[in-house]
């Protein structure tokens, strides 16, 4: 089910490749301009097979201390909100009123291609002095498109987020306007221009990024909606004002319904009563030490780390390492 890495994987952590130098031609001609979801058709569903290999590809280890973490979730995790917390939402979302959430994801696609977009994409970003966080969610956009865009560290310099604003004001973007407006530093030039170039090679030519502001003053949420259509002229004012509000209904939704899943907790949960040998396991896990490094420090043998950390899940509530570290973040420091 869920795309989930220990640790920023290493293609993440390490330096991106091609520093100063362009896209690959070699990907530029394997990539076809295609939306993440041809107009009439739904997404094939994931062999069992094919979803642990894409799990085991993204969990390559650097062997270095984590700098952040990458969560990535989906739609059929938030499932079907029950009825006692629809009606706790602060606003009743109309995608509340979905019975299954493969009904909810056709509707999102069809409404985003009645708006004239090809892709969409959120992402929760929390931003601490030692730590970023990361959470994307996957259903509307290409597994291709996310695995380059993080690999080669593109969410560092992509304009389209740094230009806009943080109150949910909408920013209208194309690639010609990124590609004008290249810097004059040659290695910030070429990278930028990679990652314009894959928005072109991908049929995101032109798009509305929004960001959305988030109770805690560390978290804010970006969604971008993709067309392959070069000219802006397309987005008109009544396009635009529709797309905001559609993104206002997507994001209300999704943090009102999706915080546990993604391992931001309520602040409840992170009032528990922990042993000091549990705390110490919890530190550890947060500083990124592997189990065996952490059975070796505390004097520990694995199958006590293992039942320590299968315990620290239940008392969190949560269903992995990632979930745990987001949650125990803030409770550790």
């Amino acid at each position: 089910m869920e795309h989930e890495c220990d640790t920023l994987p290493h293609w993440l952590t390490g330096s991106p490749q091609g520093e100063a130098s362009h896209v690959s031609a070699a990907y530029n001609s394997a990539v076809t301009a295609q939306p993440a979801y041809p107009a009439g058709t739904r997404q094939p569903e994931e062999s069992a097979h094919a979803a642990e290999a894409s799990r085991a590809s993204i969990r390559t280890a650097s062997g270095m201390a984590p700098t952040g973490f990458l969560t990535l979730f989906t739609e059929e995790e938030i499932g079907t909100p029950a009825p006692a917390a629809r009606r706790a939402a602060p606003i009743i979302s109309p995608l509340v009123r979905f019975g299954s959430a493969q009904d909810r994801i056709e509707f999102v696609r069809r409404r985003i291609r009645q708006l004239g977009f090809d892709s969409f994409s959120y992402t929760a970003t929390r931003t601490t002095a030692h730590h970023k966080t990361m959470f994307v969610l996957t259903s509307y956009e290409s597994q291709t498109w996310l695995t380059r865009y993080f690999r080669e560290r593109y969410f560092e310099l992509d304009p389209r987020v740094a230009l806009a604003s943080p109150t949910g004001m909408p920013f209208l973007w194309n690639t010609a306007d990124m590609r004008a407006d290249l810097p004059r530093a040659q290695m910030r030039s070429e990278r930028l221009g990679g990652l314009i170039d894959m928005l072109e090679a991908t049929g995101r030519k032109s798009g509305i990024l929004t960001q959305m502001p988030l109770p805690e003053p560390e978290l804010s949420a970006s969604l971008c909606f993709n067309s392959e259509i070069g000219n802006p002229r397309w987005m008109t004012e009544s396009i635009v004002a529709e797309t905001l509000m559609f993104a206002h209904t997507i994001h209300e939704f999704i943090w009102t319904h999706a915080k546990s899943v993604i391992g931001i907790a309520p602040a409840q949960q992170q009032r528990v009563t922990l042993s000091d040998l549990q705390h110490a396991v919890l530190k550890a896990v947060v500083q990124g030490q592997r189990d065996k490094e952490i059975a070796y420090f505390l004097g520990l043998s694995p199958h006590n780390v293992d039942y320590h950390l299968r315990r620290l899940r239940q008392l969190f509530n949560v269903r992995n390492r990632v979930q745990l570290i987001n949650v125990a973040q803030g409770y550790v420091t």
